[in-house]
């Protein structure tokens, strides 16, 4: 119903209520938009004006408003003015403030016929505080000093302008008297944030782009509410959700937005060949590398009259917010600006699921594929998001409401994403539409923890066979499911794995090998672990051993894996397997303290004679030689062999050989060191004398740990000694074991 501040104000009392934030739009630095308000206004007093919508409850005829505070603040201040020399004030007092005690009584006074009739158009703030009723107090009370600082602007306007003359400034007033308008939702509508946020100001400027003032309300209240209730979720208490609500919604459009801004952009670097990033800052045209640095630099307001002024961006932005839900895809989306590549791209190909208008079945077949495409590509530059996205946007089109048709038929259909992924996508529309039966279980097998829609190994394990697949399925879900958390439950699989095969796929050309991470953090991490597992026998680079999938079948294989304990059934196959010294996988298997030594899972190895447990990915980390390090594990470390202390592991963290070291042994006034290594396929010991030869006690030392009585004379010099230990270089001996 449309009305005018006098008509409204003659039916009720206006009372702004006390969970209602400070009068805003009087502030000293928002001079630019109160004058832009209040130019309007005077136009409209000619031409007339409709404000818009003001909503807000009517109890016992008082209306206490819901959104409309601020227009309705600066009406009656109008209208206050106004007023002035022309003997109207009596509705006038129906108007109070409930935010604040100071406010209430600021109002009261402002309003009372024989303050009021003392008081001029002219210099009317001066005369306000220099009145005998003003308390000083009031200048602290920032809801005042506001009214005050708009009065002044006031003045300026409309000191010629008669209350009448307002009649022709309406509003359409909408009761909610059907909700229940708790403390709560007055927060939520009112109380965004003082001063007004970001949100704010962009939302006054999008609203110009929408014609349907019905859609353009539902920015203050049908919309507002995904935003408040994700707020209610993540705010302390309930006084900072409006806050968090208003920047969700605002990184909700600058996304959104930026997604507009790169589906249109096809502006090429000639000489690199990749696209540009290109925002325009303060009229000058800037080029970004990165999509980071474009997000740092650029705010919404340097890029989105270029996006909206399509009129068709508008109605998708329409069709989004009319569509979406609390999920969490959605929730991703607006945490904040920085999100990452894959979540901005999978909040694309859901948004093109609602422009298309998509049934729900078939956007939740469209959200499958899509995310399946997404979560299994690299997508860091920006290039890779552009192309991501053209891609997505061909895709939808050419499937026509149909993606499992289109892509079953069509394997090439689908652009730029990974070869790997497209093809797996397309077998398994395939299986889909020869029987349905297919669709649940292929959904059930993307979701376990870490495979992200990757699921081409168990479906080639089946040989595309639905019972077989339900079972390779299960038990891998099972596997995984005990490895998701546990370090400990990790490395058990680990073990297991080997005794069915080297499966350790390479880690680039250095050398090392990976047991591989659970980390399921970023595409290229999995890429360079455990997805080299499973598709080892797809990839163009198979490190010389393609069938590293097949030891993971065969786990899967073993009888005495069962689902419903695979805690004992990885024990057991790990206890039942044979120790062989020529076998390096065998001490693994064996003794898992190998493997949680390389806290970064990675062993350099070079054959099974040079293997170096790493505790960084590189040998000029800390690290340790598999066989010195098992040899003073099983049988030297903690053992006392006189007549030289306990020794200890020196790891090392250049070339020169990790060793066992005894030492602390003063033989007749000299220093003796021995250092146990391993090479050449042999243990051999590095002895250290201050001049002369090896002694006897030395040699028989040296038996009682195993080794033999013989030793060999060098002249080799030993350059990388300790400093602090005199050696005579001239009587190095090194003894061998048979």
């Amino acid at each position: 119903m449309s009305k005018n501040f006098r008509e409204l104000i003659d039916e009720y009392e206006i009372v702004i209520p006390l969970i209602q934030r400070d009068y805003a739009q009087g502030r000293t630095n928002e001079n630019l938009k109160a004058n832009k308000f209040l130019n309007a206004i005077k136009d409209g007093v000619i031409d007339g004006l409709n404000l818009d919508f003001i909503y807000g409850k009517t109890d016992n005829n008082i209306f206490i408003p819901l959104d409309g505070q601020q227009r309705l603040t600066t009406l009656f201040l109008l209208h206050w003015y106004a007023s002035l020399e022309s003997h109207y004030i009596a509705n006038l007092s129906k108007f109070s403030y409930e935010v604040r005690s100071s406010t209430k009584d600021f109002i009261k006074d402002l309003t009372t016929q024989t303050n009021w009739e003392k008081l001029t158009k002219r210099d009317i703030k001066s005369s306000i505080e220099n009145s005998n009723w003003f308390f000083l107090s009031w200048k602290n009370d920032p809801t005042v000093v506001a009214l005050l600082h708009m009065l002044d602007l006031i003045e300026t306007l409309f000191q010629d302008t008669q209350i009448e003359q307002f009649n022709s400034i309406t509003f359409e007033l909408l009761k909610l008297e059907k909700f229940n308008l708790t403390d709560e939702l007055y927060v939520k509508m009112n109380a965004r944030g003082k001063p007004l946020t970001e949100f704010e100001n962009f939302k006054a400027e999008f609203e110009k782009y929408i014609e349907d003032d019905k859609i353009k309300a539902n920015l203050d209240n049908r919309w507002l509410d995904l935003f408040w209730s994700l707020g209610q979720e993540d705010a302390p208490n309930i006084k900072d959700a409006p806050k968090l609500a208003d920047d969700m919604f605002y990184n909700f459009f600058y996304n959104v937005t930026f997604n507009f801004y790169l589906e249109e952009l096809e502006k090429q670097d000639k000489e690199k060949k990749r696209i540009l990033l290109e925002c325009n800052i303060n009229n000058q045209e800037k080029e970004f590398k990165t999509i980071d640095d474009f997000i740092k630099e650029c705010s919404i307001f340097d890029f989105y009259k270029k996006v909206y002024s399509k009129k068709e961006n508008v109605e998708k932005v329409i069709l989004i917010l009319d569509n979406l839900s609390v999920e969490e895809t959605f929730k991703k989306f607006v945490t904040k600006k920085e999100i990452s590549q894959h979540e901005r791209v999978r909040f694309y190909a859901l948004s093109l699921g609602y422009w298309n208008k998509l049934d729900e079945k078939e956007l939740t077949r469209w959200k499958r594929v899509s995310f399946n495409l997404i979560n299994n590509q690299l997508i860091q530059s920006p290039d890779d998001l552009i192309r991501s996205i053209k891609s997505l946007h061909t895709l939808i089109q050419n499937s026509q409401k149909d993606i499992y048709h289109y892509i079953k038929d069509n394997r090439k259909g689908i652009n730029y994403f990974s070869a790997l992924q497209r093809e797996e996508e397309s077998l398994k529309a395939e299986l889909i539409e020869n029987d349905i039966i297919w669709e649940k279980e292929l959904e059930r097998a993307e979701k376990i923890f870490y495979l992200k829609g990757q699921i081409g190994f168990l479906l080639e394990y089946s040989k595309n066979k639905i019972d077989s697949f339900i079972e390779y399925r299960d038990k891998f879900e099972a596997l995984w499911k005990f490895g998701e958390k546990e370090y400990n439950n990790q490395i058990t699989i680990y073990q297991a794995l080997l005794t069915k095969g080297d499966y350790l796929p390479k880690v680039g050309n250095s050398g090392n090998y990976t047991f591989c991470s659970f980390d399921e953090k970023s595409i290229r991490i999995k890429n360079d672990n455990w997805r080299k597992v499973f598709n080892s026998n797809k990839l163009k680079s198979t490190e010389d051993n393609p069938n590293r999938n097949l030891y993971l079948k065969d786990l899967l294989d073993d009888k005495r894996f069962v689902t419903t304990d695979v805690e004992k059934s990885l024990d057991k196959i790990i206890s039942e397997y044979p120790f062989q010294e020529n076998d390096p996988l065998s001490f693994f298997i064996k003794n898992q303290s190998y493997i949680r030594y390389c806290k970064k899972l990675q062993v350099r190895w070079y054959d099974k004679n040079q293997i170096y447990l790493l505790k960084t990915t590189q040998m000029n980390g800390t690290h340790a030689e598999l066989y010195t390090y098992d040899l003073y594990t099983k049988k030297i470390k903690d053992k006392l062999s006189k007549p030289f202390h306990k020794p200890k592991y020196i790891e090392t963290n250049t070339w020169d050989l990790p060793s066992i070291r005894y030492e602390n042994w003063i033989y007749n006034d000299k220093n003796i060191i021995l250092d146990v290594k391993y090479t050449n396929n042999n243990f051999c010991i590095h002895v250290f004398v201050d001049n002369g030869i090896l002694p006897e006690n030395i040699v028989h030392a040296l038996q009682s740990i195993g080794f033999d009585k013989e030793c060999k004379k060098s002249d080799i010099a030993y350059a990388d000694i300790e400093k602090e230990i005199e050696l005579c270089y001239n009587n190095w001996h090194i003894l061998y074991i048979k």
